[in-house]
């Protein structure tokens, strides 16, 4: 494995040659992933009529979720509450993320947000957004 491999972390960033240091002398030691922020990764996907945003977010209660569309932006928010730690419990890993996250993307076209809808079940959220009539895609004919 060339060296600059050694560097990148899962989020692709690159470690700094302390941060490599303290790795590879201390993994048990959370240094870095205090420094990590905690945000869902999503899949964005079109079709004909819709936009459907998708999220992996296990263990968040359905009330803890903020969705809002405006302005062609939707934005995502909750905290994941984290797990009092019990007195009597050694832990030996912790890389469960907790805490408050805010997602926002640009949307790829108009949307009815009147009429977008969102569901969450087994630890999925999923937002779908019909698009605006104007931003539908329509054959024209050649007149003539």
């Amino acid at each position: 494995m060339r060296d600059d491999e050694n560097r990148v972390t899962r989020r692709g960033r690159y470690m700094s040659p302390m941060e490599v240091v303290l790795r590879s002398i201390a993994p048990e030691f959370d240094v870095l992933n205090a420094e990590r922020e905690w945000a869902p990764e999503v899949d964005i996907t079109e079709d004909a009529d819709t936009i459907t945003v998708r999220t992996e977010i296990p263990g968040m209660a359905r009330e803890d979720i903020e969705i809002d569309v405006a302005n062609g932006i939707l934005s995502i928010k909750g905290e994941k509450k984290e797990e009092k730690e019990e007195k009597n419990k050694t832990w030996h890993r912790r890389e469960v993320r907790y805490g408050s996250f805010s997602r926002s993307f640009t949307l790829p076209t108009d949307v009815k947000s009147d009429e977008a809808r969102a569901s969450y079940e087994n630890g999925v959220l999923k937002i779908v957004l019909p698009k605006e009539e104007k931003a539908l895609h329509r054959k024209i004919e050649i007149e003539g």
